[in-house]
């Protein structure tokens, strides 16, 4: 690795670490209330996560937010909400929400900053692998957490409020200065062919986002008894999907993109159809829990390779991250809308099994639009000017 990823790599991480509490915050919703109020927390979460990335971006050269220091923002801020907030779901929703927008932000802007194109494989299985282990390690210690406390919510949230603030104030000190995000042009990114061409695959990658978390939350919720049981089953299957990826990290490069991307999402599509089943086998949770753990390391290597190169286009960094953001975040939020209109008039057993269809085929197609525009990257040269 080169020393720009070991000093970025900590900090991404600890991002794999607190994102693992988007799990226990599903179960947790969904089990206080109803199966619709996923639906609720996940369409507040997503539009406070795009108005953390906007409100970074428009003020950073004020602020000063380079960013390393978007990065670590991305964790004062959910962290002093865990620590202190009242623990209701407008305030999960803000909290995960600020999480999102504000180190997803920061991150893009480092690694597009400082990694070649021929340095984002071997990046990827490492910084995926960093995510997964340490994901694992605190899905442990909250089950162990709520396990030893009854089952309480808040002691987990205080844990991911402690890490939050305590990483943000060790980790992330040696990485270079990139100079404050600032938008300019946006909307020039927007009128971009080449941006336009990538609507598709940002449609199938990531506006199928909120109905994901949706289902996960519902079978987890059908299937599983109480939080302590879906964080067992969370650990589990996450040291599978580290296993195999610590594995095979070195087997990354320019040259088998497509190949990587489709076994993923063969075995990610399969664990969306097991999640299907379990509406009538619950117990077939934990094996789409397993088999969806297994493949989704790499399929989140895959997708962070083809989001780099979909950013290699014309236009100032910032503003070609922000136009991504606002397009994923108007798709997400119309498939959300629009599965939940819905689910209106379906009963939970009919939602969690059309649900698990719509994601096993987006999944298909996403490995068909991918391995496109891998095709094409591969015959042309980067366009992207700083």
């Amino acid at each position: 690795m080169t020393p720009n990823q070991r000093a970025i790599l900590p900090l991404i991480g600890l991002q794999g670490a607190v994102g693992s509490l988007g799990g226990f915050i599903g179960f947790f919703v969904v089990g206080r209330d109803d199966v619709h109020a996923i639906f609720r927390y996940s369409a507040a979460m997503l539009t406070v996560a795009m108005l953390a990335t906007f409100l970074a971006y428009r003020f950073g050269p004020r602020l000063k937010l380079s960013g390393a220091r978007l990065l670590r923002l991305g964790f004062v801020v959910p962290g002093l909400l865990l620590l202190f907030g009242d623990g209701s779901v407008a305030t999960m929703a803000i909290a995960f929400g600020s999480y999102l927008g504000l180190t997803w932000g920061g991150r893009h802007a480092l690694e597009m900053a400082l990694l070649d194109d021929g340095e984002r494989d071997t990046y990827a299985a490492c910084s995926c692998t960093a995510v997964v282990v340490l994901g694992v390690a605190m899905s442990l210690l909250s089950t162990l957490l709520l396990a030893a406390s009854g089952e309480q919510a808040r002691f987990v949230y205080w844990l991911y409020g402690a890490l939050c603030l305590l990483g943000a104030l060790l980790l992330g000190r040696a990485i270079p200065d990139t100079g404050p995000v600032s938008l300019q042009d946006p909307v020039s990114v927007l009128r971009q062919p080449q941006f336009i061409a990538c609507l598709p695959l940002f449609f199938l990658e990531s506006g199928l986002f909120g109905i994901g978390q949706a289902m996960h939350a519902t079978g987890a919720a059908r299937a599983l008894a109480s939080a302590s049981h879906f964080g067992w089953v969370s650990t589990c299957a996450g040291l599978v999907g580290g296993l195999a990826l610590y594995f095979t990290r070195r087997r990354r490069d320019v040259d088998n993109r497509a190949q990587w991307l489709g076994l993923s999402c063969l075995v990610v599509g399969a664990a969306f159809v097991l999640l299907g089943a379990s509406a009538w086998l619950p117990g077939l949770f934990v094996a789409y829990s397993i088999l969806k753990a297994a493949g989704s390391p790499f399929l989140l290597a895959s997708e962070q390779v083809l989001n780099q190169r979909t950013l290699d286009i014309h236009g100032a960094l910032p503003d070609r991250i922000f136009a991504r953001e606002l397009v994923l975040w108007g798709l997400r939020m119309l498939s959300l809308c629009l599965f939940w209109v819905l689910s209106v008039w379906m009963t939970p057993f009919q939602m969690l099994v059309t649900g698990a269809a719509v994601l096993s085929a987006g999944t298909a197609l996403e490995y068909v639009v991918g391995k496109a525009l891998l095709g094409q990257a591969r015959s042309a040269p980067a366009l992207a000017s700083a």
